[in-house]
This record gives C-alpha cells, structure tokens and sequence, in this order.
C-alpha cells in the first residue's frame, strides 16, 4: 500500500515502533504479545497512520477475530454444541475486585486492543487443571487459582469467550446459509467410563448397603421427555410430556430403564412440571397446560391428586395468574400441600393447601427471604417442610447468598434453620438450588443440588457440606431432574439433546430427547 501511495517512509520508523511498544508495556496499558501481530503487521499499521487511514481499536479486534482459520472457529463451536451443559460455570466465584477488574480490561480489550500474551489452558478431565487459568470444555467449566486473578489471566478469560462468542455467529450463520453442516461428534468411552456403564441395575434389584457406592448409568427406554422425577416405594414416578404434548406419569422400576404409564388421563395436552408422593403413596402432580396457538392468554395451572393405584381423586387450579408454572411440591406431616409457583404478582411464591384442594393460605418474600428464584421446597425428618431461598437481607455473602427455612404454616412466614439464625450455604454456590431430598438419608437431612454442584445439610449445624462438584457431576443441570434414592445414591436424569416438535394443533413444543435420555446413579459420597 505504502509502495501504491508513493508514501515516504521514514528510515526510523522501525525504531520508532519499538519506542511505542515500550512505552506501551512500562505503562501496563499492553505489550507486543498483548497485540498478537507480527512486527510486520505493525509496521503495516504504522503506514495507515502515516497514510491519514486511521486504524482504530476495533478494527484490531476485528482483526483478531478474523485471524481464526476455519479450524479454529469449528473447534470453538463444537465446544459449545457438544458440551453436556448449557451454562458457564466456575470452580469458584469472582471477587467484587475481580468481577470489576473483569469489566475494565473487556472494555480495554474491545476499545483499546489490550490483548493477552497467551490463551487460556484447555483441559479434558478436571483432574488435569493444574494452575492458572483453564477450561473443562465437556462441562463449560472455567477452573481458577485461589489467588486474586492478574490481569493477564482476566484478559485470557475475555479473550477465551469474545472468540467463543464470534465463531458461533460466524458458523452459525454459514450453517443457515448452507455453506457448512455440523456433525456432532460421539467420543470414545475410556475403560472407567465402559465400565460404569456396563453396572447397570436391572428391574428386580433390591437396594442396599451394597449397592450405596455403585455408579449405574441406565438408557431410559420410553418416550416421555422428563421433567420432574419422584421417589416411590420400590421405583419412581417421573413426570413430562410426549413428542405430541400429551402429558404424562411413569413409574420406573429402581434399576431399570423401562417405563410404565401410571398417569395420563389429563383434561388437556401440557407437561407435568413438577410431582409430589404423599405419605399414603398418593401421587400430586403440577400440569402446566399448552397454550392454544394464536391465544393471548393461557391456562392457569392444575394440580391432579391421584391414588397409589393411578385413578384420579380429585384437582384444582392453583395460583392466579396464566402461564404460571409448579416448579416444587412437598407435603408436611398434617397432610398439607405446600406449592412453590413461578409467577405470582403479590410476591407470595408459595401456597398452603389441603389435601381436599383448599386454599390454607400464602407465603410471600420479604425482606429477609426470597424463594422466587430457589424453586425448591421438600419435608424434613421433623415433619416439617422447608424451602432453599436467598438471604436477601445477609449481606456477608452477596445478594444472592442460599440458605434455609421452614415454612410456618401458622404464622405464613419464613423462619430460618439452626437457631434462629441463617445458615449460608458455601461460598462457591452462588446459582439457586433445586432441592432432591428431603428426610430420607442417613447421613444428611436435606441434599441440594444447583449449577454450581450438590450440598448436604444436616438439621442444627451451622453450614451446608459440598459433596459433588458441578464438574463431577454426570451430566448437566440444566433441565435435568433428581431423586435420592433409598440407599443413598442421587439418580440424576438427564440428556445429552433436545428436541423440539409441534403438536397437531400447531403449538410448539420443546424438551428433552427421550432417545437421548440417561438415569444415572451417583454415590454422594466417593
């Protein structure tokens, strides 16, 4: 370019350069490796500034992104697509000094070319994560060193993710021109993993101290996508619906994969959202209705009561408010109904029933409590029920700190565990929890599960146990469901796919890929 404009170049210029980029690395604002050009590239830029073509900060960004060869840009997305969770997460929390230091240096990557020297280590099993900064690619986990993050470390973790970000708009969009087809790739099962698979229990098996540490991971065998799960005597319903909307109960043998229908006479295509075993072996069952295609409003949701032998009792609708979702049931030692809604415009997020369907009562967030978004409720050993909610009023632990309370069906409140006073969970699990059992254990009284990994909680202590990281979970937790079954395991249900499909009246439908489904029985404790 230089030789077409006829530029005079000065002889220094190359001197000059190197001035520029010192100065640069003593003022901490970049170096020659932060920039990732060759000297020659810089040079090139050096002849647009001379040649009055200003180069800004962002067409060195753009430039970086377009330096990824196609190779590059197909790895970045398969880590995406083939990742067995749908979230980022991190082996501990940022720090506020952190999380801002994050923002400063995005703002410095995108507006003033601030690069890394390096990338940031990949690794494929967490036991390998060393040092520094890396990431666990099947579990969208980003590992991190205790210590405070340095700059270059944070620039890594940005640089990581802006690739991340370009590459799947850049194959995406060649995927819906037609340019480029992706096939997901199925990897190879080391020994341990053939070996996990191959203990698989069968429909007859009888649970125990003998089968508390065994891993079992059984190919579900129906065609339901499951969305609730809940333990029974000798199996466990599981809750969804069919490609074609119709909603569903299934029993499921402990051990085996294949289903039997419990329930499905519901007045109207949906999904159970959620499932509720009563002391007597009843069944409670949240429908979330579908909506009618081309209706502004749909229906509110509905609560079916049905006996151990799969006949219907009774139901009623429950919340006030249309679209609304059952995300958690329990029931306490009286035989009432505590629902844990999604949407209510009062704020009171859980409702006390009878067993008849009448309202006692609702319990709504307050100042100290929030259980919006925690979702879980189950019963204690005491008969009580008790909800995971955010500490809103603890600021020792951030906003979104999780702890426990029961619900005081009396008073219509939130009263905290262990004395009076809250109990925060561990500082890493900063996602809300789902809680899988409650009362059923040995050695814990609740067991919580969120997108950070599983807790225990023993009533009267005044913290909460890490007993599974997310990264050593099986599969993710995104739309997947547990149980803590009689011997001690978590059975977690998940899949590895979705699916998505339209019903005959034309609603839109989406969910878990039944054929893509797995039960996979963990020991809590290796």
């Amino acid at each position: 370019m230089a030789e077409q404009e006829q530029m005079a170049v000065s002889e220094d210029l190359d001197a000059r350069v190197d001035d520029i980029l010192q100065h640069l690395e003593k003022n901490g604002r970049g170096s020659r490796h932060h920039y990732s050009f060759r000297r020659a590239a810089i040079l090139a830029a050096a002849c647009l500034v001379l040649a009055s073509a200003t180069v800004t900060a962002s067409g060195m960004y753009q430039a970086r992104m377009e330096s990824m060869n196609h190779e590059k840009l197909e790895e970045y997305f398969a880590q995406l697509q083939e990742a067995n969770v749908s979230a980022d997460t991190y082996s501990r929390p940022m720090t506020e000094n952190e999380t801002a230091r994050l923002e400063e240096l995005r703002q410095a990557y995108l507006e003033q070319g601030y690069f890394p020297k390096k990338e940031l280590t990949l690794i494929d099993n967490s036991e390998k994560y060393k040092k520094g900064v890396a990431f666990y690619a099947e579990r969208s986990t980003f590992f991190l060193p205790e210590k405070e993050l340095t700059d270059e470390q944070l620039l890594e973790l940005i640089d990581f993710k802006e690739k991340r970000e370009y590459s799947l708009a850049k194959i995406s969009e060649e995927i819906e021109a037609g340019s480029y087809e992706y096939v997901k790739t199925e990897p190879e099962k080391d020994a341990a993993q053939q070996g996990r698979a191959a203990q698989q229990g069968t429909s007859g098996t009888v649970l125990g101290a003998d089968t508390a540490t065994q891993e079992w991971q059984i190919a579900y065998e129906g065609d339901v996508s499951i969305r609730c799960a809940a333990v029974a005597e000798n199996g466990l319903y599981v809750g969804g619906f069919t490609a074609d909307g119709q909603a569903r109960v299934e029993y499921l043998p402990y051990g085996s994969g294949t289903p039997e229908t419990f329930f499905e006479d519901f007045a109207e295509n949906g999904e159970v959202y959620s499932l509720c075993t009563a002391p007597d072996g009843s069944i409670y069952a949240g429908l979330k209705g579908l909506a009618v295609q081309g209706a502004e409003h749909g229906w509110l949701p509905v609560i079916y009561h049905i006996s151990p032998e799969g006949t219907l009792l009774n139901s009623f609708t429950v919340g006030e408010r249309e679209w609304n979702i059952v995300d958690s049931m329990a029931i306490d030692a009286q035989g009432r109904l505590y629902v844990r809604m999604r949407m209510q415009e009062d704020g009171s997020y859980v409702r006390i029933y009878s067993a008849e369907g009448e309202l006692i009562g609702t319990v709504a967030d307050d100042n100290s409590y929030a259980v919006q978004g925690a979702g879980a409720l189950g019963q204690g050993k005491d008969g009580k029920v008790y909800a995971a909610a955010q500490a809103v009023g603890d600021a020792t632990a951030g906003n979104i700190a999780m702890t426990l309370v029961s619900v005081d069906p009396e008073s219509l409140r939130f009263v905290p565990v262990a004395g009076g006073e809250n109990v925060v969970c561990s500082a890493d699990t900063i996602y809300p929890w789902k809680m899988v059992a409650a009362g059923v254990s040995e050695t814990a009284d609740f067991i919580l599960w969120g997108y950070n990994g599983v807790d225990t909680y023993r009533l009267g202590e005044t913290e909460f146990t890490r007993v599974q990281e997310n990264w050593e979970m099986p599969c993710g937790t995104e739309g997947t469901c547990a149980v803590l079954v009689p011997d001690g395991r978590i059975l977690y249900i998940g899949a590895s796919d979705g699916f998505q499909g339209t019903t005959a009246d034309g609603v839109d439908i989406s969910g878990k890929d039944p054929a893509q489904t797995v039960l996979y029985y963990e020991p809590l404790v290796k």
